[in-house]
């Protein structure tokens, strides 16, 4: 006989479009009755809190009792983690061997990924305990997480924001730990690990409001490496990151989502058809385009961590769509068999307005472009080397070069010899794990461990149709990486609303109008463990200067914005950056679906209701988190 608990879940479930077993696994109403702390919230009824959230110490924060009765209600998934290189530092825990390992494999992403709260870019933590040569070196807890739930059925989703909220602790959620910014950190808090909500199941004749076709169930977990055989199997081409630990339904889709089919199939954002998430309530909800509109709305493009925790979506894909990609290099430096190497830096940048010149036909064909300028080094030579991905979709192979010959005689005419005979071409369609979203095999700046300051900027179509404003823009990008030192990575694509599959969305308006989204970006700003550690002041002053040149970009960019998951979440703008004219209606959604504040994300909707207690001009996340009021 089915228990009354069981039977209610199994009412609850039924209610709810959902995609996996472990969704009907949900918490009840019953089960609330007899324990306080994990009960459901009522929005009529949310009064305000104290200034500040919880932390140990404090009057309120639960004893070991009321963590240890969590557990046990939450079945044993209650983990007190401990910073993942602890065994570099002298005490209970030092292992140097362990340690030597760390050190050997810290780049690697899915070290990371798969621990409950280490993360990619570390400065976050305030470099609170990385890999040490040093084992006399001070490790501390910093921004890490204190408690993190282990989710793997919605029900452990719920009872940790339930939890949280009624007892007055930070959240945070973590997914594959890729964020930039930190918004998957939180000093003193509890984290949902939602990496174990795994799951992909293929649709071929999925039916929503407007949509009957291909598509994909999504865990909030599942990570872009468990899409690539379901991708060949099925012959479909699907939006997936660049990296391979990286969280598809996580700040990917929520926040854009941008792939080397985005030109033509927008970005990951425009092609979700439905969402499941626990919200701020505790309750778990479908949003889709005819249940609960407003969420629906906002999670596609709003931002992961503002809105709810996902446990599923489901994501429109595609046709197998061939691309064939072209490779270009040019450097000022000597590069082995290149002619094009060892270039004065005035034919470089000539060479960079020839590419730019280039964009606009290059998008309006549909494709996406992969480019860097580098610092590079070579026989003790210093410079500036240039590469670029450009990928076409169902291009053969000499359409494919008859599209790139002027391009190629544009860069012979001003010294960059670059003949057909020397172009690399590939013709990929996507069934391989090289073969995904970076295009063709290609790395992005997040796919290594590092601690990367990155700021980004959509230059639209205005900034590459005529001489002028293209001579504009080659200059401010030149002052950034000569002047500034910073690199470039620039991404050619326009998301156009005709390519929407979905009803609008909160992605930023200025994607309709972009040519590329280009980043700057500085690496190893912070403590690696070896050099002495960055005092709070030295890294915002690292901070500002990038700022300070980003700033150039703003200016000849009016009206435009910013990708939130590749940009700088403490700019000051952030609202006009991230999301232009549709942050307003964010944030009533905000303030109507959690009055509580129990999601808090540095740069996120109403993110400036609440500061990091000391860290007020330069956020990271080793600290109390207090309203700002």
């Amino acid at each position: 006989m089915l228990s009354l608990s069981f039977c209610i879940t199994l009412f609850t479930a039924s209610t709810l479009a959902l995609n996996f077993d472990w969704e009907a696994i949900q918490l009840t109403k019953v089960e609330t009755h007899s324990y306080p702390a994990i009960r459901f919230g009522n929005v009529g009824d949310a009064i305000p809190r104290k200034v500040c959230k919880s932390v140990p110490g404090d009057a309120d924060w639960p004893n070991d009792a009321e963590w240890k009765r969590f557990n046990d209600t939450l079945g044993g998934v209650l983990l007190k983690p401990k910073p993942l290189a602890l065994p570099c530092y002298t005490g209970p825990f030092y292992d140097q061997a362990k340690c030597e390992s760390l050190k050997t494999g810290w780049g690697n992403m899915t070290l990371h990924a798969n621990d409950p709260i280490s993360v990619c870019s570390q400065w976050a933590s305030g470099d609170a305990c990385v890999p040490a040569s040093q084992p006399n070196s001070t490790c501390s807890q910093g921004g890490f997480p204190v408690y993190v739930v282990n989710a793997t059925t919605a029900r452990h989703v719920q009872m940790a924001l339930n939890f949280a909220r009624n007892m007055n602790i930070r959240i945070v959620i973590k997914n594959s730990g890729h964020d930039f910014n930190g918004r998957n950190l939180g000093g003193y808090a509890l984290s949902v690990w939602v990496h174990n909500l795994r799951g992909a199941e293929y649709h071929e004749n999925y039916v929503a409001t407007g949509y009957s076709g291909r598509a994909v169930a999504v865990g909030g977990g599942s990570p872009a490496m468990d899409f690539y055989s379901l991708r060949t199997t099925y012959n479909t081409t699907m939006h997936l990151p660049g990296g391979s630990s990286v969280g598809v339904a996580g700040a990917y889709s929520q926040g854009g989502g941008h792939s080397s089919w985005s030109t033509i199939y927008g970005l990951s954002a425009d092609n979700v058809l439905q969402i499941n998430a626990v919200t701020a309530d505790g309750r778990l909800v479908t949003a889709d385009a005819q249940t609960n509109e407003d969420l629906y709305w906002a999670f596609r493009g709003g931002g992961g961590g503002n809105f709810g925790i996902v446990t599923s979506m489901v994501i429109a894909t595609f046709p197998q769509t061939p691309l064939t990609s072209s490779s270009i290099t040019f450097s000022t430096v000597p590069i082995t068999g290149q002619a094009t190497s060892n270039l004065t830096a005035d034919v470089f940048w000539e060479g960079m307005k020839a590419y730019w010149d280039f964009c606009i036909p290059f998008c309006d064909a549909g494709g996406f472009g992969y480019n860097f300028i580098r610092h590079a080094a070579s026989q003790n030579v210093t410079g500036l080397t240039f590469t670029t991905s450009i990928s076409l979709p169902n291009y053969t192979l000499s359409e494919t070069r008859a599209f790139v010959r002027p391009l190629l005689e544009r860069l012979t005419e001003i010294g960059i010899p670059i003949t057909i005979p020397q172009l690399q071409l590939k013709r990929s369609t996507n069934t391989q794990p090289t073969e995904d979203d970076g295009p063709l095999g290609t790395t992005a700046i997040g796919d290594s461990v590092h601690n990367t300051l990155i700021a980004s900027r959509l230059f639209l179509r205005s900034n590459f149709d005529n001489a002028e404003s293209v001579e504009e823009m080659n200059q401010a990008i030149r002052r950034f990486v000569e002047e500034g030192g910073y690199d470039f990575h620039g991404q050619n694509y326009n998301p156009n609303p005709s390519s929407r599959l979905t009803p609008p969305n909160a992605l930023h308006p200025a994607f309709r109008k972009a040519i590329m989204h280009a980043q700057g970006y500085e690496t190893n700003a912070h403590w690696d463990g070896v050099s002495p550690v960055l005092s709070y002041s030295e890294q915002k002053a690292h901070h500002d200067r990038l700022q300070g040149y980003m700033q150039q970009w703003r200016d000849i960019t009016p009206g435009s914005g910013s990708y939130m998951n590749e940009g700088d979440a403490q700019t000051p703008n952030f609202k006009d950056d991230f999301w232009g004219d549709n942050y307003e209606r964010l944030l009533r959604v905000k303030r109507e679906r959690d009055p509580w504040g129990v999601f808090w994300v540095v740069g996120g909707v109403g993110s400036d209701a609440w500061e990091v207690k000391g860290r007020e001009k330069f956020v990271t996340q080793h600290g109390v988190l207090c309203r700002a009021d």
